[in-house]
Formats: C-alpha cells, sequence, structure tokens
C-alpha cells in the first residue's frame, strides 16, 4: 500500500496536535476510528506511530537516608526536635562513641555510622529495626563501663572531692555527700514466660528495676539493672556491689586506721528505706523527730529530688522508654536500650547541662572526657 500524500493527513492534524501531549490518547482514538470503518490509511498511520513505553511493575523507593549533609540542611530546631542533638553534635558523638565507619549488622544490612546513629537517636520503627537493636547492644558493650562506678573518670577521687564541694556550697551540710541514690522502674510488656518474676506488686505492672546513682554535675554516674521488677531497692543494693565499690575506691583523703569509720568515706544519700552505713545516709524516720531532726530531713530532700529529675531527663528525651508495650523481654533487648539512653542523656548533659548541673553550679566534662577507654 502506498504511503499516504500530506493531504491526505490533513483530516488527522488536530489528532497529531494531541499527540504531542498524549501518544497514548492518540493512539486509541486512531484505532477507534478505524474500527468504525474509516479506512486503511488510518489503521496505517496509528500501526506506525512509537508506542507509549509499558508501566514498570515496581514503584519508585522514596524516602531520605540520613547523611551528614542531610542534616546540615535541616533546620537546627527540627534537627533537635528529631534527633536531640545538633547535625554537628551527633557527627562528633558518633566519632567519639567509636562507631565504625560502615556499621553491619548481622543480616549485612549495611549502614554509615551517621546513619546508624541517627536512627537510634531517632528510634525508627520498622524493618531497621535491626539496626538500632545491634547498636544499643554495640554501644552498651563499648561504653556500658562507664555507668559502673567509673574511678578513671566522673568518679575519680578528685571528682568525688568536687562534689563534695558544690553540694555543701548548695546547702547539705556536709562535704562528703557526693550523689544521690534511688531505683526506677520501668514497665514492660507482659512477658509469655516467667510473668511473676516481672510482676511489681507495688506498679500493679510487669517491669524492670534499675538503681542509680546520680551526681551534681547532672550526670547518672552510677547504673545498675536491669533485675526483675519484684525485687525491693535493697537487694538491688545488694546485688549492685556499691557497697564495696564505696569502700574500694572512695576513700576520703588524709584518712587512717584511726579515723572514725562513718568519717572514712565519700557517702550517697537516699530515702529512709536504705537505713544508714559508713557510706550511706538517709533521712530520719518520721516518728518523734526533732527540730533538728526535722530541718535536716526537709533540706536534705530538696536536694535529693534532683534525681528524680535525672529519671525525667532520660524519658523527656527519649519518649521510647515510656512505650511499655513495644518492650518485650524475649524478642528485643529491653535492659540495653534503658542503659544505652543513660549514656545518651549523659551525652546531651556534657553538651548541654541540664538543670541538675545549672543548681549545684558543678559543670559536666566535655563529651570526650566522659567518653574515654
Amino acid at each position: 500500500m502506498p504511503a499516504p500524500e500530506p493531504h491526505q493527513l490533513l483530516p488527522f492534524l488536530p489528532v497529531l496536535i494531541q499527540l504531542e501531549d498524549d501518544e497514548d490518547s492518540f493512539v486509541r482514538e486512531t484505532l477507534r476510528d478505524a474500527s468504525r470503518g474509516d479506512g486503511d490509511d488510518a489503521a496505517l498511520l496509528a500501526l506506525s506511530l512509537p508506542q507509549p513505553a509499558a508501566e514498570s511493575g515496581r514503584p519508585q523507593i522514596g524516602g531520605q537516608r540520613i547523611s551528614f549533609s542531610w542534616l546540615k540542611s535541616l533546620a537546627p530546631r527540627e534537627c533537635l526536635y528529631h534527633f536531640r542533638f545538633y547535625a554537628d553534635e551527633i557527627a562528633d558523638l558518633a566519632a567519639t562513641l567509636q562507631i565504625p565507619e560502615r556499621f553491619v549488622t548481622g543480616n549485612g544490612s549495611n549502614f554509615s555510622r551517621i546513619e546508624a546513629l541517627g536512627l537510634l537517636l531517632a528510634r525508627f520503627r520498622g524493618a531497621i529495626s535491626e539496626v538500632v537493636n545491634e547498636l544499643a547492644m554495640f554501644l552498651d558493650t563499648e561504653w556500658g563501663h562507664l555507668l559502673n562506678f567509673d574511678t578513671e573518670g566522673v568518679l575519680s577521687p578528685e571528682s568525688l572531692q568536687e562534689y563534695g564541694d558544690a553540694l555543701q556550697s548548695s546547702g547539705v551540710p556536709s562535704d562528703a555527700i557526693w550523689g544521690f541514690i534511688d531505683c526506677t522502674i520501668r514497665c514492660i510488656s507482659r512477658p509469655s514466660r516467667f510473668q511473676r518474676q516481672a510482676y511489681s506488686g507495688h506498679k500493679k505492672k510487669h517491669a524492670l528495676k534499675y538503681q542509680a546513682v546520680k551526681a551534681p554535675n547532672g550526670l547518672i554516674a552510677h547504673l545498675y539493672g536491669p533485675i526483675e521488677g519484684r525485687r525491693n531497692d535493697n537487694a538491688l543494693l545488694h546485688e549492685s556491689q556499691l557497697e564495696n565499690l564505696h569502700y574500694q575506691h572512695a576513700l576520703r583523703p588524709g584518712v587512717d586506721a584511726q579515723t572514725p569509720l562513718e568519717e572514712r568515706y565519700y557517702q550517697v544519700f537516699g530515702d529512709p528505706a536504705y537505713g544508714v552505713r559508713p557510706w550511706l545516709l538517709s533521712g530520719y524516720p518520721r516518728l518523734d523527730l526533732t527540730p533538728e531532726q526535722h530541718r535536716w530531713n526537709v533540706l536534705m530532700a530538696k536536694q535529693r529530688i534532683e534525681v528524680e529529675h535525672g529519671f525525667a531527663d532520660v524519658v523527656r528525651l527519649w519518649p521510647f522508654m515510656n512505650a511499655w508495650w513495644k518492650h518485650r523481654i524475649w524478642s528485643s533487648p529491653v535492659g540495653c536500650y534503658y542503659r544505652v539512653a543513660i549514656l545518651l542523656t549523659n551525652a546531651s548533659n556534657c553538651l548541654r547541662p541540664n538543670q541538675t548541673s545549672q543548681h549545684f553550679a558543678c559543670m559536666p566534662p566535655v563529651l570526650e572526657e566522659y567518653f574515654h577507654a
């Protein structure tokens, strides 16, 4: 069949114009004309046109990977809201924590250290929970020793004396008290096994329990746990070996065998349930108090509230710690989550001193000094 002459295409000119915008629509229109018997020329012309590309079966993958350049592109307030740190602070923290340049999970997923830390800080959900879990366990393994009476860092003899002086300057009637001890209960999802072990009769929930000592520089300087939620505070105190740690590492300068036992050691202060020991002081029981004893209780209660602020700071910075229904002890490293949250809260305080540090006028160390080998 001979090719159509130009004048034979004039009837199709409006359709050809439409072709420039919608090629597929023109083909459908022309084939419809051919089916109505408008001639072989229309069918030939339709078949000679280029066909539209077939749609791909896989949609385009969207989203944004976390990188330093992307973090810098965010408004500072937005970066702080999503990650609790500014972009430069995230980069410094990743380097200080000695996260590998390429963090590879057990299943082979590969992340840059900025991305891995960003996912942990933001606590995203879904398929990336693997990197969150493994990075949390990595940080707990590498830096968990900082929470176990770190005598070369925040609990060195010089630091203990600094804390005692700061507390005395704020109104504590002794320069031997260096911190405040308390326990916290973190609720968890009801476990499938050993439910009675984890059940707290006080809270009426399943939970894990931690013991912390907070220093006047705003850092949680010592953390022990988790243990089962049914255990009481004194059981946690005994298992933590905090007494032996004080006898070994908390001697005051200038003491000897002739020094009275209660004056030999730096001390922590707790509620009356802990009792009184050479290294631990507590408030007087609320029965038949003398005016002096009552004043002591009132004064120390005002100071001890700072340890409660420390626990509140953790869940304020990391709301996931309050999502107890996601804390399943047989499928997630639940205890590791809280320990790492404490480490990251301390890191935040090193960068931006918190309310406790400002109240006692006792500044925390810089980030690199806190995270030491």
